[in-house]
């Protein structure tokens, strides 16, 4: 019956179009998840990794509720699980999922939309909280009968067997301009196991240095009552973008990184900044394809405030750093 109920709501995800239908079936989600599960999530059992603090299974639990967030994601995994599958007509697929969270929401709810044979899965998280909760889950919706792996492990450095090459790469362990989470720690692991055909969902995360007005910039309060498209969004009319800080793929992450850090050129600052008296990171995400998280759209990509320009005006350059040694953090430098 379950199982029934779950293949129902994730096909109107991956068919709605409107904001309203993708909050109207993400909700449908969220609220099957709270009815089946039977395994309480604690808000205690946060724990600190080498880049970044992985969330409590109650604060991994409350992700799905960021409706726009929680759709593309499983619109997007859907596409690149599709046509993965039409490449190798003959094997299982083998997906690494990071961070899987107490109800694995990105991988889960699309079990039943493929053959059992096809799926060959590696389910991580740190919290045995969250391992146990998503056991319970595929028992009750008698998902269990797929090939699916549960191991709580730490997902910066886990190693994953050397028989299992991994075709689908996907962590979802962020907080806005990526701070706080781990999840370039966990993606610098995971790309380094990746092979030349394997896709990395997000498939691409940008991040973009502006000034602007941040009070005035939109961001995303309540995902449950105020859930917007970028296009019914109005953006600061005198947002100055200045660059592109660093982009995260397959391709180019290794590149960029030096010691666990990321450290920008120096950029001069305007002297006139009435209009634009802050230092921002944005954040956009490439899920895979066309399918992207813009600007507010979710938690993930609301804006970041490094500084105030009136606090730096007597400096005529800045230089951004990213440091996620620890836990994730913005810092910069000043020139005289």
């Amino acid at each position: 019956m379950y199982k029934q109920e779950l293949t129902v709501i994730v096909q109107s995800i991956i068919a709605s179009n409107t904001v309203d239908e993708h909050v109207k079936s993400a909700k449908e989600l969220s609220d099957f998840y709270s009815k089946i599960s039977s395994v309480e999530h604690s808000v205690s059992n946060e724990t600190l990794v080498k880049g970044g603090i992985a969330l409590s299974s109650s604060g991994a639990a409350d992700c799905v509720d960021d409706y726009l967030r929680t759709v593309f994601f499983i619109k997007g995994i859907y596409k690149a699980l599709t046509q993965l599958c039409n490449h190798f007509p003959e094997r299982s697929v083998n997906i690494l999922y990071a961070g899987c969270g107490p109800y694995a929401t990105l991988i889960l709810p699309l079990l039943p939309l493929f053959d059992k044979s096809r799926i060959n899965a590696l389910l991580l998280d740190i919290n045995a909280a969250s391992i146990a909760s998503v056991r319970n889950l595929l028992s009750v919706t008698g998902l269990d009968e797929y090939q699916l792996q549960l191991i709580e492990t730490d997902a910066t450095t886990y190693t994953k067997p050397n028989d299992f090459t991994i075709d689908l790469a996907i962590s979802e362990t962020m907080h806005y301009a990526l701070t706080s989470e781990p999840q370039v720690a966990i993606t610098q692991n995971i790309v380094s196991q990746l092979p030349p055909h394997g896709i990395l969902i997000p498939e691409e995360i940008t991040i973009d240095l502006a000034y602007t007005f941040f009070d005035h910039e939109p961001a995303l309060k309540n995902a449950k009552q105020e859930v917007k498209g970028h296009k019914q969004m109005q953006p600061y009319p005198h947002h100055v973008f200045v660059d592109r800080l660093f982009t995260i793929n397959k391709e180019l992450f290794s590149s960029i990184i030096h010691n666990s850090k990321i450290e920008s050129k120096f950029y001069d600052l305007p002297a006139n900044f009435e209009n634009h008296p802050d230092i921002c990171i944005f954040t956009k995400i490439k899920i895979f394809n066309n399918i992207e998280l813009k600007t507010a759209e979710s938690y993930i990509t609301n804006p970041y405030c490094v500084v105030s320009l009136y606090s730096i005006n007597d400096y005529s350059g800045i230089q951004l750093m990213y440091d996620f040694s620890e836990i994730p953090k913005w810092s910069y430098n000043l020139k005289n």
